[in-house]
This record gives C-alpha cells, structure tokens and sequence, in this order.
C-alpha cells in the first residue's frame, strides 16, 4: 500500500486517487493531507516493532538549494585594492513547506481550524498533514562585503 494520499484535489478541482507526489506542487497543502494513514500500523505498547529508521520509499519532500555570489575586484591605485561581492543563498526564494506529520497515532483524525478564524476549514495538526501555517523556512538570505586592501 502506498504511504502517500490516495485521496485527494489538485489546484484545479480535480479529484484523484492515485497516490500523491508531493514534490509535484500541484496541491495545496493546508487542504491536503499528504499521507495515506492507512498504509501505517500503530505498534501496541509493550511490543517490539521493526526498525523503521530507514524507509527508502518514505522522504521528506524535494528541496533545492541554489546559492549564487558576485564580486568586482576594482583597482584604485598600485597597491590599494576595492573588493565588493554580494553572497546569496536560496537565490530564487523558494518557500520550503515542512514535511508531513507523523509524530502522532496514526488513527488519529486531522484537526481543522475553527470556525471564526482566518484560516476555517484548513489542516491544522494530525496524521500526514503539512502544515506552512505553522511556518515555512528557507527564506532568501544575502550578504554585502566590501574589503578594501592597501
């Protein structure tokens, strides 16, 4: 059985039940849940479980990272140097969503915000749900250094 959702809706309304690829940015997650709870067995307490810490099919979701830097070398004068260069890291500001929960029972059912707040309706906590409302990362960053040699 396939650990991703089998139950789900694209962007465009569209309902499918194939499994999910969460690297396909084609859902939104505050209105997904990412992973399939049925593909998972809770362990009774007190029993000795397989050691599952490698699932080879079980990743967090893809995240590249790209970093870019320029710098000039300006020559005032026979030994006085200017050096400027600007360092960048995630360049093209990519929004990096958490990974699905999976720290609770997988028989747990997902909680929906409230009613009477901003965010009705959407994903807050539970069994392979993302939640970016809870805060994303990965945010560009740069520096700006100039070195000035004589």
């Amino acid at each position: 059985m396939n650990p991703f959702s089998v139950d789900w809706t694209d962007y465009s309304g569209k309902h499918h039940t194939d499994p999910l690829d969460i690297n396909c940015h084609c859902f939104d997650p505050t209105k997904t849940i990412a992973l399939n709870p049925l593909a998972w067995d809770n362990i009774p307490a007190g029993q000795w479980a397989a050691d599952q810490s490698d699932l080879r099919f079980f990743r967090g979701m893809r995240r590249p990272n790209e970093s870019a830097n320029f710098s000039r070398n300006f020559r005032i004068k026979e030994g006085i140097s200017l050096n400027v260069r600007a360092e960048f890291s995630n360049i093209f500001n990519r929004t990096f969503v958490p990974n699905p929960t999976v720290a609770t029972n997988f028989g747990a059912a997902p909680v929906k915000f409230g009613a009477g707040t901003a965010n009705t309706g959407l994903y807050n906590t539970g069994f392979g749900v993302m939640n970016p409302l809870a805060g994303t990362t990965g945010q560009r960053t740069g520096s700006f250094v100039a070195r000035l040699t004589f």
